[in-house]
C-alpha cells in the first residue's frame, strides 16, 4: 500500500475538488462532498484507500490550518458590538444541546468522558451552510442573518474552550488528586503563556515586519506560529487545535490579517484540509455500524432540535418575535468542521467509539441537507418584514 501513497493523494485532491464543487452547486457545503468521497473510497464502498501514517499526518496539519483560520476570522470588536443580540441565542444553543448530548450518551454508556465529548459535538455550529442559504435568499445582512453568524462564532469559541478543558481533564481521568491539580495548572498555564506571547511578542513582531525586511515571509512565519502554539497546547496536555485557534486569534489583530488569511487558505484548502475531511470517511465502514438505529435517530434528533429550540428560546428572550426566533434557531442547526474535528480527535485518543464518529458524520450530512429547507420555509412561507 505504501507504494501507492502518491496515487492515493492525487485521487483524494482531484475528486475532493470535484465533489466539493458539485456540493456547492446543490447549495450544500463542500465538506459534505469530501465526506462522501471518503465513504466511497474507504471500506464502506470500494475499500480503495486506507488512512496510513502519511494521510493521518497531512490530516492533522489540515485541522490546525482550519482552526487557525477560524481564529483569524474571529472579529472580537464585531462580537462585542453584536453580542447583546447574539449572546442569549448562542447560550441557548450551547446549554440545551450540550445537556441533551450528555444525557443521551450517559444513559446509553454510563461513561462521563464520552458523554462530555458528545455534549461538545452537539454545541458546535457550522455557519457555512446557513450563510450560503442566507446569501441565496438575500437575507445575510438582515437582523436574523447577523444574529445567526455572531451566535455561531460565540458557540465555536465556547465549544473550543469546553473541548480544551474536557480533553485536559479526561486525559487525567482516574488520576490521583495531585495529578488532577497539575492538569488544571497546565491548562491555566497554557492560557497565560499563550496570552503573554501573543500580546507582547507576536503582535509587535508582526506589526514591525516591514522594518526588519521580513514582510515577504509573513505566511511562513504565520505557519511557524501555528505549529509553535499547537505544540505548546499539546505540552500542556490540551488539544493542538486550541493552540492553533489562539494563534489565529492573536495574528487576526494585526494588519497582516488579510495576507495571512489568504495565504493560509490557499495552502490549507488546496491540500491539507481536503485530506482531513476525506480521511474521516476512510476510517470506518458505514455498513458495520454496531449502534442501534434508534440510537442514531435519537442522536440526530437531539442534536437538531436541541440547537433549534435552545437558540430559538434564546432569541425569544432577546425580544425577537416567534418568526424571527424560528429563523435564528433554524440557522443554528448545521454541524460541520468543529463537530467532525472533536469527534475525530476523541476517537484518536480512545475517548469515544467509532459508532459516535459515524453518528456525527450522519448528523453533519442530515443537518446540512435539512437547514436550507427550513431556512427557506422560515423566510419565504413565514413572511415578515425585517428591521
Amino acid at each position: 500500500m505504501e507504494n501507492h501513497i502518491l496515487l492515493h493523494l492525487a485521487i483524494i485532491i482531484f475528486f475532493s475538488k470535484i465533489l466539493g464543487a458539485i456540493a456547492r452547486k446543490l447549495k450544500q457545503p463542500p465538506v459534505v462532498g469530501m465526506l462522501l468521497l471518503g465513504i466511497i473510497l474507504g471500506p464502506t464502498i470500494f475499500h480503495f484507500i486506507e488512512p496510513d501514517e502519511v494521510i493521518n499526518w497531512i490530516a492533522k496539519v489540515g485541522v490546525l490550518f482550519l482552526l487557525f483560520e477560524a481564529g483569524l476570522e474571529t472579529n472580537i470588536k464585531q462580537i462585542k458590538q453584536d453580542s447583546k443580540q447574539a449572546l442569549l441565542p448562542a447560550l441557548g444553543g450551547i446549554l440545551l444541546p450540550f445537556s441533551l448530548g450528555f444525557l443521551l450518551i450517559y444513559f446509553v454508556t454510563h461513561n462521563i468522558s464520552q458523554a462530555l465529548i458528545v455534549g461538545v459535538i452537539f454545541t458546535a455550529t457550522s455557519v457555512s451552510v446557513s450563510v450560503m442559504t442566507l446569501l441565496d435568499l438575500g437575507k445575510l445582512k438582515g437582523i436574523e442573518g447577523r444574529c445567526i453568524v455572531n451566535s455561531a462564532i460565540i458557540d465555536d469559541i465556547v465549544g473550543i474552550l469546553l473541548l480544551t478543558f474536557i480533553f485536559g481533564l479526561t486525559s487525567g481521568a482516574g488520576e490521583s488528586g495531585p495529578n488532577f491539580t497539575i492538569s488544571i495548572i497546565k491548562i491555566i498555564g497554557f492560557f497565560i503563556v499563550a496570552f503573554l506571547i501573543g500580546i507582547f511578542i507576536l503582535q509587535p513582531f508582526f506589526l514591525n515586519l516591514k522594518k526588519i525586511l521580513l514582510d515577504n515571509v509573513v505566511i511562513s512565519l504565520a505557519i511557524a506560529v501555528v505549529l509553535l502554539y499547537s505544540w505548546l497546547a499539546e505540552m500542556a496536555g490540551l488539544a493542538a487545535i486550541t493552540g492553533a485557534y489562539f494563534a489565529g486569534l492573536f495574528l487576526g489583530q494585526t494588519h497582516h490579517k488579510h495576507a495571512v488569511h489568504m495565504g493560509i487558505t490557499d495552502i490549507g484548502k488546496s491540500f491539507f484540509v481536503d485530506v482531513f475531511f476525506v480521511s474521516i470517511g476512510l476510517q470506518f465502514n458505514l455498513f458495520e455500524i454496531e449502534a442501534a438505529p434508534i440510537f442514531l435517530i435519537l442522536f440526530i434528533l437531539f442534536a437538531i432540535f436541541g440547537k433549534m429550540i435552545g437558540s430559538g428560546i434564546g432569541a425569544r428572550l432577546t425580544k425577537f418575535d416567534a418568526v424571527r426566533s424560528f429563523r435564528i434557531g433554524t440557522g443554528m442547526i448545521p454541524r460541520g468542521e468543529v463537530a467532525l474535528i472533536v469527534a475525530n480527535m476523541a476517537l484518536a485518543k480512545g475517548v469515544i467509539s467509532t459508532d459516535i464518529l459515524s453518528a456525527t458524520i450522519l448528523l453533519v450530512i442530515v443537518s446540512a441537507l435539512l437547514t436550507p429547507l427550513l431556512l427557506k420555509f422560515g423566510f419565504v412561507k413565514l413572511q415578515k418584514s425585517s428591521f
